[in-house]
């Protein structure tokens, strides 16, 4: 293909019909083929985002428009999208547009091949097997060899750098690739990236006013030119470990530290002597300054191993692991506002009516949980579990995960939490080929409750349960009907008056809501359980039949 006039030539047999100006060379880091790996990498869990549909759209337009634009030398990067975080702190995030972070995993795949080999083992950030996990055992390990087991005084001393990403100097990184044998399309690339100014072009998402309350030593917005790198970008993550191999190398060969490990800008030093970690910070202050432009925060001391290390989550000991109170307390947070959606408690008026031994008072009231089971809200509240829990297995967190299902018994209706994985008690595994058969499949695991099946425009009760619903609200049974052998029927605008009726007799009801399509019958899920409880708080206004059976409570429906 001419891409001056657009002919398609193909006079020469043996070309094999490649592309040149998108292929570049069989392994080249430009080549059509290199660029289409980065996209593979790049979409990776992100498929969903609005920027990976966009680009998807037309995903081989844009592939090869890309690799000719970087074969050329006409790659210009795109606006970012600026936003920020609260939790923990308030930090500024600036997030690459999708196309350019194929280019930055273009970056990392290569930089890798050469800097991989070159970094020291004990580095755990943004590396592949590394991770915070990975990094707490080894700090573990540390502390038992330093003692040799507990049976001798060990310290270390944990240091940060301040504003790690917002001092690094864009000069001083760029020259340490410089120094390296880089082919010149990479160090292009580099160049742009690395001093690419993101605050000139930038789309800014949320509230504006919180940009005005980040810190001045954490906003590039406030920082020297020629200084910082955007949070947000995986350049950012893999340039910060080539910055810092600088002091790791220092560290190793300069001052001789066996057991040092490091996680970003956060590292320790461990050692049988105190005396000796307190020279080996005044010289890596020294070294920081001098050579990377970076400065210590105030305020570590030398500490025992015993007392505990407050180290990427968790307080970790020679003996043992213990999840951080913060990292508890976030998780006591979420679900707290996840049972604000999803549970609700109001009350039922009894008629004495209703229970033939006449001992219910005219005026009393029965409180019922309402668990709306939202399908969206149950798929978030198990990743957020799922992710903390996660987190919890690599410490000594038994009974901490005991106590959080203990407190939380309406966690327990939804989930189940069976060797370190949260399962959900209402999620059939297998296609069922007949309603009976769904049926079966609810009853079993919502054992005392009356199970009320919306089918289309109608809510159904099946077998014993019509019986029951049968004697105090009447209706027509159906024998035989849809494979059952009892079915009571109503329209769904009776719902609410059944309902009612049905919490006024004492009994606890689940919904059971349909779904997609199956490939025998339609998929269905618990979309609500109502039950007894003795709770007193967040109680709604009391629930009152319907007049004409039309009219629907937020709460129920």
């Amino acid at each position: 293909m001419n891409f001056n006039n657009g002919n398609d030539n193909n006079n020469n047999k043996n070309n094999d019909n490649y592309v040149r100006a998108v292929r570049g060379g069989k392994y080249s880091l430009l080549s059509f083929r290199s660029i289409y790996n980065s996209y593979m990498d790049c979409r990776k869990r992100k498929r969903g985002t609005i920027n990976a549909l966009r680009f998807e759209y037309d995903v081989l337009g844009g592939l090869f428009d890309l690799a000719h634009e970087l074969q050329r030398g006409t790659y210009q990067l795109s606006r970012s999208v600026c936003f920020i975080t609260r939790n923990p702190k308030l930090r500024e995030i600036f997030a690459a547009d999708f196309r350019d972070r194929i280019v930055h995993h273009l970056i990392v795949r290569e930089l890798e091949k050469y800097w991989e080999p070159r970094f020291i083992f004990d580095s755990y950030a943004c590396r592949r097997n590394k991770g915070i996990h990975a990094a707490a055992s080894r700090l573990q390990q540390f502390m038992l060899k330093v003692s040799k087991s507990q049976k001798i005084p060990a310290y270390f001393i944990q240091l940060d750098i301040r504003s790690f990403f917002m001092s690094i100097d864009k000069s001083i990184l760029f020259s340490i690739f410089e120094k390296k044998n880089i082919q010149q399309e990479l160090l292009n690339l580099l160049y742009q990236t690395i001093f690419h100014d993101c605050t000139q072009n930038y789309f800014f998402r949320g509230n504006r006013e919180l940009l005005d309350q980040v810190p001045a030593h954490k906003s590039l917005f406030k920082v020297d030119k020629g200084k910082g790198l955007p949070i947000g970008n995986l350049t950012s993550q893999f340039f910060a470990n080539v910055y810092l191999n600088e002091l790791d190398q220092f560290v190793k060969h300069s001052l001789k530290c066996r057991f040092y490990l490091r996680y970003v800008d956060d590292f320790l030093l461990l050692s049988a002597n105190p005396e000796e970690l307190y020279e080996w910070k005044d010289r890596i202050e020294i070294f920081l300054k001098n050579s990377l432009a970076l400065k210590l925060k105030s305020g570590d001391k030398v500490r025992r191993v015993s007392e505990g290390a407050d180290f990427l989550g968790y307080i970790i000991r020679p003996g043992y692991i213990l999840v951080r109170r913060r990292v508890v307390n976030n998780l006591k947070y979420k679900v707290a506002l996840f049972k604000e959606k999803m549970i609700s408690v109001t009350t039922v008026p009894v008629d004495c009516r209703c229970f033939s031994n006449g001992l219910a008072a005219i005026n009393c009231n029965i409180a019922y949980r309402i668990m709306t089971m939202n399908p969206e809200l149950v798929l978030e509240l198990r990743q957020v579990l799922s992710s903390y829990l996660g987190h919890f297995k690599h410490a000594q967190s038994h009974r901490l995960v005991q106590f959080l299902f203990a407190k939380h018994l309406w966690l327990n209706t939804i989930y189940q939490y069976l060797n370190c994985c949260i399962h959900l008690r209402y999620m059939p595994k297998i296609e069922f080929r007949s309603l009976r058969a769904q049926i079966r499949f609810f009853r079993c695991r919502l054992e005392g409750m009356l199970i009320f099946c919306r089918i289309g425009n109608f809510i159904e009760i099946f077998d014993n349960d019509a019986m029951v619903v049968h004697k105090f609200f009447g209706g027509k049974l159906k024998k035989g009907f849809r494979g059952m052998k009892i079915v009571l029927g109503f329209p769904v605008t009776m719902k609410r008056d059944y309902l009612l009726k049905a919490m006024a007799n004492g009994y606890s009801v689940a919904f059971i809501e349909e779904g997609q399509p199956g490939k025998w019958i339609k998929h269905r899920y618990v979309s609500m359980i109502i039950q007894q409880t003795d709770e007193t708080v967040n109680v709604t206004q009391t629930l009152q039949p319907s007049k004409k059976g039309k009219q629907h409570d937020k709460n129920t429906d």
